[in-house]
């Protein structure tokens, strides 16, 4: 199966606690293990940046649900095209600014936007969409602060 890799950003159209992120994790996580779709999802301050790793029918398919789905307006799709590997194993996510759980010793968090993550800790081949990636992830810390 040749890999693709799909990254869009989006507006939540309602505030999400911590246990709505958990329980979109854990959704998540077992329905891309199902399509064999790995990735990472970040949530910060009502927006989302989700980077999907798999087959292009498949991160298509999910690509199409999100535009479809009433928790998210403004989607775009920023970037889609071949990879050579993949850059997560599993499906992950990140979000700051939420206190209310111990969302980081929850399976699949990821600390994709603390200040010390690096290209290196993405892993696999180099690609654009990754580059893409931690762009878009330097603007989200720079809203932060």
């Amino acid at each position: 199966m040749e890999l693709y890799e799909l990254i869009y950003v989006s507006v939540a159209t309602r505030d999400i606690s911590a246990a709505d992120l958990k329980s979109l994790l854990d959704d998540a996580r077992r329905k891309n293990a199902q399509r064999n779709v790995s990735g990472l999802l970040v949530y910060h301050h009502g927006e989302f940046m989700q980077l999907l790793e798999g087959g292009k029918e498949e991160i298509s398919s999910i690509y199409h649900r999100v535009v479809e789905d009433e928790r998210h307006r403004q989607v775009n799709l920023l970037w889609n095209g071949p990879i050579r590997e993949r850059s997560f194993a599993n499906w992950e996510m990140a979000f700051l600014g939420l206190d209310d759980l111990m969302l980081d010793r929850t399976e699949g968090y990821s600390h994709f936007l603390e200040s010390e993550f690096s290209a290196q800790m993405l892993g696999g081949a180099p690609s654009i969409g990754k580059d893409f990636l931690l762009s878009l992830r330097n603007d989200f810390l720079e809203k932060k602060n």
